[in-house]
């Protein structure tokens, strides 16, 4: 995998674990980077917020399903938030997926909580690295040290994970407060607690190989995080082409739900938002394709490949050229 590509992937795994205050009230650790709200989006269902990342929980008389803690300090937040507001304890973490900037923090929840994933994710949590923090071993050696980190912003993220003061990281460093799995599936599973449902859906690889949805069937809602977003363009595709995301989203169609929360972004979407997505991945393959069947570099392609339907959505700007880079790194190296 090359360098640009690498950098690409750095970018998922820096927007992680710090973030400040509530809509509703309560202020973070000094020096966090967003602010934190809980929104009600129908019945039972709460949508929790930094600036950065989302996740979902379902209050039950029994007990709080939630999916990913967001890291240890935004654990600690939300896990005051349900005690004051709703009287009640996490009793399930369901891990959308293994990568550290969504998993992180669950030890927060272990007195109370069983954790549940998909079966690859323990696999994945045990390797050296989690999948988009490997690439950033640049010689190999097994740590991660601070030289090795160039993507901008990034020192912040390193003195967090750093438990121990050194000049590295390691792979125990990084997972150190994501509990592995008590519980795992292969394809669907349902978790039901005081009367009410959720249901885990693998849709296949794609951003991750332990990629899990969570349909709510009752309140009519999937929540899924990294691959797809709703009306934002996403870090990076994490080395997978257009077909994997393809076949992901287009089985979560068949089911029945109406609204759409991602991972990452301030809006909450409809059903039609993955198709919209789903089609905005077609344009950057299509048009990177094109371009290269004409000849064109790289650098031509940042130049002058524009997708004036998708300009009005967040992160357009930003994200943009390494979205087109790693398309462009991944079909002519397939």
């Amino acid at each position: 995998m090359s360098f640009r590509v690498a950098a690409s992937l750095i970018g998922m795994f820096l927007v992680v674990l710090m973030s400040v205050s509530s809509r509703s009230i309560a202020q973070g650790p000094p020096g966090g980077l967003g602010e934190r709200e809980i929104i009600h989006v129908t019945g039972d269902l709460y949508e929790a917020r930094d600036q950065f990342r989302n996740t979902v929980f379902l209050v039950t008389p029994e007990g709080v399903i939630l999916s990913d803690p967001l890291g240890v300090a935004f654990a600690q937040w939300l896990k005051e938030e349900i005690t004051e507001r709703f009287n009640s304890t996490v009793k399930y973490v369901i891990y959308s997926h293994h990568h550290p900037d969504h998993s992180t923090g669950g030890s927060v929840f272990a007195d109370t909580a069983i954790f549940v994933a998909h079966e690859n994710t323990i696999a994945a949590l045990n390797a050296p690295f989690p999948s988009n923090a490997g690439q950033m071993d640049l010689d190999g050696d097994g740590r991660i040290e601070r030289a090795e980190l160039t993507a901008p912003g990034y020192g912040g993220t390193f003195d967090l994970y750093n438990r121990n003061g050194d000049s590295y990281l390691t792979g125990d460093e990084i997972t150190g407060d994501t509990p592995r799995p008590d519980i795992v599936y292969s394809e669907r599973m349902s978790i039901t607690l005081g009367g009410s449902r959720v249901d885990l859906i693998h849709p296949g690889p794609g951003h991750s190989e332990d990629m899990t949805v969570l349909l709510f069937p009752e309140e009519r809602t999937i929540f899924g995080v990294d691959l797809f977003h709703v009306r934002r363009f996403g870090v990076s595709l994490n080395g997978y082409r257009l077909e994997a995301y393809e076949n992901a989203i287009n089985s979560l169609q068949e089911f029945d739900f109406d609204t759409v929360i991602a991972g990452h972004g301030d809006v909450i979407g409809e059903k039609a938002d993955l198709a919209l997505f789903l089609g905005w991945l077609q344009a950057l393959d299509a048009g990177v394709a094109a371009g290269i069947a004409a000849g064109k570099s790289l650098e031509e392609l940042l130049e002058t490949l524009e997708f004036p339907d998708y300009q009005h959505w967040l992160l357009y700007e930003d994200r943009r050229p390494a979205l087109i880079t790693e398309a462009y790194e991944l079909l002519t190296n397939p």
